[in-house]
């Protein structure tokens, strides 16, 4: 995976690069330009957008609530950029323009020339083929075949080959799943989604998505159990219930504890998604500790990287949970230790499941704040910093340490 965003005066973000990798993780304080970047890289990831027109593309940003993000004066104008391997979009509202383009054509201008004459030799082909009712197969094989018919110039094949059959440049090698921290309103509205979808009221675009993919998942997935939080969902008759130990009926997901309600949908719909293989996908998620104890974050975690890391699948996150950065660095721990001790696998693995674990270079973490990005993990043991984990803490710590000294000051006379 070789994917970077660069970002100029966009919303909260005045400049920031972001190297993104199998795991990526954004912490910082409120408002400071997490989800920002989060929903730039599920509109960039969309190949949709990538081969949408510059006025269709607008759609997009519109779907994540950033169209008043974008930023055009005499001093400062917004510039976006995604890079995808060789292959690159940008967007430049300077000059109110978008660039798609692929990488540079490793042949001279002669070869080139010869590549579009046989272009057009196919494209002629093809129509006398059709015209005479026989079967055109546009397969790869064939395509060599034809080429060699021509007695031209082979050296061009290769790229003829790339090119044939693909209507627009590849930018992008995943489907984006974005699964909104407003997800908690699924549970409590689940018998009116039909009717709010129907009416168009105005809820976001990209919470009204979740909830029909939820929707259209929970089909598929009768039952899952939780155990991180120790509760078994239930799909019956159209119906959400959610199974706890310490009661014999089910409850619906909507009596449920915030915790759950939050964390159920979304599960379930990664479960869905987990079973299914035929492109890989970007899974972005908002604030996925919502409403749960620092325990259940951690299993959650485990959860994330073992359904949404899969194959070549990414997960991407943003949060304020401390914990959630600590359960990142033990599951990158788990991973250090078995690569110097492989022959404890299976200890390892009974502390932290293998499926879990995470490899550092796949691995990146920053800090979002203050219209900037800032890389948390040290270089030296490929960990999030412990200066990142414990500043709050140590900010409680000292206000605490201030209170006392001014308890002890004596009193004025």
């Amino acid at each position: 995976m070789n994917e970077q965003l660069i970002v100029k005066n966009f919303g909260p973000i005045k400049d920031a690069t972001v190297d993104f990798k199998r795991v990526t993780v954004f912490i910082g304080p409120t408002g400071g330009g997490k989800s920002t970047l989060a929903k730039l890289a599920a509109v960039f990831r969309d190949e949709k957008y990538a081969h949408s027109t510059e006025d269709i593309s607008k759609d997009y940003y519109n779907k994540y609530n950033l169209k008043s993000h974008f930023t055009n004066t005499k001093i400062n104008t917004t510039f976006l950029r995604w890079n995808i391997g060789v292959n690159k979009i940008i967007v430049d509202s300077k000059i109110n323009k978008q660039i798609r383009s692929n990488a540079k054509s490793p042949y001279s201008s002669e070869k080139l020339n010869t590549f579009i004459k046989l272009s057009k030799t196919l494209n002629e082909l093809k129509k006398e083929y059709i015209e005479n009712n026989k079967i055109f197969d546009t397969n790869r094989i064939n395509i060599i075949k034809i080429i060699e018919l021509q007695k031209e110039n082979i050296d061009a094949i290769e790229s003829i080959i790339t090119v044939i059959g693909q209507d627009n440049i590849k930018l992008t090698n995943t489907s984006p799943i974005y699964i909104p921290s407003e997800r908690i309103f699924i549970a409590a509205l689940e018998y009116s989604w039909a009717g709010i979808m129907r009416d168009d009221i105005g809820l976001p675009k990209a919470l009204l998505d979740f909830a029909n993919d939820f929707s259209l998942s929970r089909k598929d997935i009768a039952e899952l159990s939780i155990p991180f939080i120790s509760v078994k969902y239930l799909h019956i008759d159209g119906r959400d219930f959610i199974k706890i130990p310490e009661r014999e009926e089910p409850l619906m997901l909507l009596e449920t504890a915030s915790g759950i309600q939050s964390v159920t949908p979304m599960l379930v719909l990664l479960e869905h998604l987990s079973q299914q293989q035929e492109q890989a996908q970007s899974f972005i998620i908002e604030e996925p500790e919502l409403n749960l104890y620092p325990t259940a974050q951690q299993g959650l975690m485990n959860w994330l990287v073992e359904k949404c890391t899969a194959g070549e699948n990414d997960l991407t996150i943003t949060t304020h949970s401390p914990y959630i950065l600590s359960s990142c660095n033990l599951l990158i721990e788990a991973y250090k230790v078995w690569q110097k001790r492989p022959e404890l696998e299976a200890e390892i693995d009974k502390i932290v499941p293998k499926a879990s674990w995470i490899n550092p270079d796949e691995f990146a973490a920053y800090y979002v704040a203050d219209g900037g990005v800032q890389p948390i993990v040290d270089e030296r043991t490929d960990l999030i910093g412990g200066n990142e984990l414990d500043s709050i803490s140590g900010d409680i710590a000292d206000s605490f340490r201030k209170l006392l000294r001014l308890q002890k000051q004596p009193a004025n006379a």
